[in-house]
């Protein structure tokens, strides 16, 4: 049989080298899988900076978030007594038109394949940033989460308002 030619035999190397790093996808032991990406984000047009790819995933974890918010926020008949519970200037209006916690942002979670979201809202006793529905606070002042600016912004007028303790007047 003649020997394979040089170029062919390169060729037949580089194959085998390229093919040599593939696997079956799992991790072997010890290696550590790819971190997940969490940052703080106010709307769905904030997802780009997951970058591009991770737009579509990120835009669906806050619709399940949102509609997490709406199924599972305690509600009060009037604003007086959701203020009461919540604190002044953190109640919205519902649909249903009672009043609830104001959804003021999301933490977001983008990992390898699966995107989360988690309703944020403002922080009962001051500080700039959010906290949970369990009142675990997501603070700006955290330097492991990114805030985009428009979370960052949303986070800093809350707690003048807070401070100010006045309510803004609603203009027709």
């Amino acid at each position: 049989m003649p020997p394979f030619p040089s170029a062919a035999r390169a060729a037949l190397l580089c194959l085998a080298a390229a093919l040599g790093g593939c696997g079956d996808g799992t991790n072997p032991a010890g290696a550590s899988k790819p971190a997940d990406t969490h940052g703080v984000i106010a709307t769905a047009g904030d997802c780009v900076s997951f970058g591009v790819n991770a737009v579509k995933a990120c835009a669906a974890a806050i619709e399940r978030a949102v509609a997490a918010h709406e199924a599972s926020s305690a509600s009060y008949n009037n604003v007086q007594a959701c203020e009461s519970a919540i604190g002044e200037n953190r109640c919205e209006r519902s649909a249903a038109g009672t009043y609830r916690a104001r959804l003021s942002a999301f933490m977001v979670t983008i990992g390898a394949k699966s995107a989360r979201a988690e309703p944020l809202y403002p922080v009962k006793d001051g500080g700039i940033g959010f906290q949970t529905a369990g009142n675990s606070k997501v603070l700006a002042s955290d330097q492991s989460l990114a805030f985009s600016r428009l979370a960052l912004s949303v986070a800093e007028t809350q707690a003048a308002r807070g401070k100010s303790g006045k309510r803004k007047q609603k203009i027709f």
